[in-house]
């Protein structure tokens, strides 16, 4: 995923919010592109406009994680009004194998690593990221349409939910809820 993927996102969003659409925005991906013509087509501030745009949008949003989520190009799609998983996928700012060869020198202790990062959909529901799992049974691939049928019911029931809340509403719930991550339940962010 590059610049011109993340333009493109953006691109959806302008006219999401044109038409007055919801928006399900689907990650699944190894990545932003890590190249010096990535960079130098600017990679590092699409991304944070990817976030300001969505963010902001006037309109209902919905991020679905289906599979692998890693890098700045995943997390520049996540904050929507709802976050669905299925339940073998996973979210991370960087893949448990790049952490390990970066801590350790090599990719064996991924497994542990990608523990203390809390990456699976499990962890990311329990730490308020992820709102929704969708159940594999045991894999999607295993099951696609019964697996789609499931995904598209859980975001229809997610769309109804948010069909009435006004933009003001909407972005405000946002912010809010962007600002607690991170943060201990008991602990409130200043306004």
């Amino acid at each position: 995923m590059g610049p011109a993927a993340l333009r493109e996102a953006r691109r959806s969003m302008a006219l999401a919010q044109e038409l007055h659409l919801p928006l399900v925005l689907v990650i699944d991906t190894v990545g932003a592109a890590l190249s010096k013509e990535a960079e130098e087509r600017g990679l590092a501030p699409e991304i944070a406009r990817c976030i300001a745009d969505l963010v902001t949008l006037n309109t209902p949003t919905i991020s679905v994680l289906l599979g692998q989520g890693t890098g700045g190009g995943a997390l520049a799609l996540l904050p929507a009004d709802r976050v669905l998983a299925a339940t073998n996928a996973w979210l991370a700012p960087l893949p448990p194998e790049g952490a390990s060869a970066i801590v350790y020198r090599d990719t064996d202790h991924a497994p542990e690593l990608a523990a203390a990062q809390r990456i699976s959909a499990a962890d990311l529901h329990t730490d308020g990221i992820v709102d929704r799992i969708v159940e594999e049974h045991p894999d999607a691939a295993a099951e696609p349409h019964e697996f789609a049928h499931r995904m598209v019911t859980a975001i229809a029931t997610e769309l109804t939910a948010l069909a009435d809340r006004t933009p003001e509403t909407l972005r405000r719930s946002r912010a809010a809820r962007y600002r607690r991550l991170g943060l201990p339940a008991t602990q409130s962010h200043p306004g």
